[in-house]
């Protein structure tokens, strides 16, 4: 592992409240033959009786932390909303996998499901990826592969409050009260990559030569007010629209982040229409 023994006993105590034992979700559990063994997923299948756009979901959590469960509601909303099927993804988690573990868990899901489309009941010309926190980063990489590898295509990309600079010190970053505190991002930083490698774009996505970024799926990217990603987060925005990539971009006012996972939250509703309404476009429309 790349942290400390005392880093890593903090990072168990982020995992010490795991949803996985509260009210069962309402995807069904499922797993998907990966590079590295089965990944666990949660999916959510309408009622239609026809094969059905699918989005990928994948959870937030810094890298260390988080389950398919604590993005329930949302896939769940999702699904019933838009008529899709939602394949919510369990990845593998540093320390004890570091990056790209984590992406090659996701991309290696939506490679294999896109190939299995009948047994999915799924159309694999109409699929979408997205995630929140750790989770948009890893998006965002593996749209990014989907375009170099060639293997399966995607209609667009839902980013919400993504981390994408692991490199430069939290410290040196935006921060007001409420926010993400440094020395949580530089726990999260340190188990997920070692720092000699973290300006690789598959760990910060915002070191991605603009030629790169060129011919990427459309984006959904939301960023919080009340946030030390949001720069990044906007930042990277702007890099793709200069690629010539369409872009979808909203900064909520007067929220933290993780706001949009909690559905009691100010604004949360607003944020998952958002995001559900770039998914009826690029998947329905």
């Amino acid at each position: 592992m790349l942290c400390s023994e005392q880093v890593y006993q903090q990072v168990l105590q982020m995992r010490g409240n795991r949803p996985r034992d509260a009210k069962k979700p309402a995807g069904a559990e499922s797993y998907i033959p990966t590079r590295a063994g089965k990944a666990r997923v949660l999916i959510y299948t309408p009622d239609l009786g026809i094969p059905a756009p699918v989005f990928f979901n994948v959870h937030g959590g810094g890298f260390v932390a988080g389950m398919p469960e604590g993005d329930d509601f949302f896939c769940d909303y999702v699904c019933r909303q838009l008529g899709i099927k939602v394949v919510n993804i369990e990845y593998r988690l540093a320390p004890e996998y570091t990056c790209p573990s984590d992406k090659e868990d996701v991309y290696d899901v939506i490679k294999y499901v896109h190939d299995h489309a009948d047994e999915y009941g799924i159309d694999p010309e109409r699929m979408a990826v997205g995630g929140h926190s750790a989770g948009a980063n890893i998006s965002a990489v593996v749209a990014k592969w989907a375009v170099q590898k060639r293997e399966f295509s995607l209609r667009c990309q839902i980013l919400d409050y993504p981390p994408m600079d692991v490199q430069t010190n939290p410290y040196q970053k935006f921060f007001t009260e409420g926010a993400i505190p440094p020395f949580v991002a530089d726990i999260f930083n340190d188990c997920y990559v070692e720092h000699a490698k973290a300006g690789d774009p598959d760990c910060s996505p915002i070191y991605t030569p603009s030629e790169d970024l060129k011919g990427q799926c459309p984006a959904v990217v939301i960023t919080c007010e009340i946030d030390s990603l949001r720069d990044e987060g906007e930042e990277y925005a702007l890099k793709l629209m200069k690629a010539g990539v369409e872009v979808t971009a909203r900064r909520f006012i007067g929220v933290p982040h993780g706001f949009s996972m909690d559905p009691g939250a100010p604004q949360a509703m607003d944020a998952m229409q958002m995001m559900a309404d770039g998914l009826r476009k690029y998947l329905l429309g």
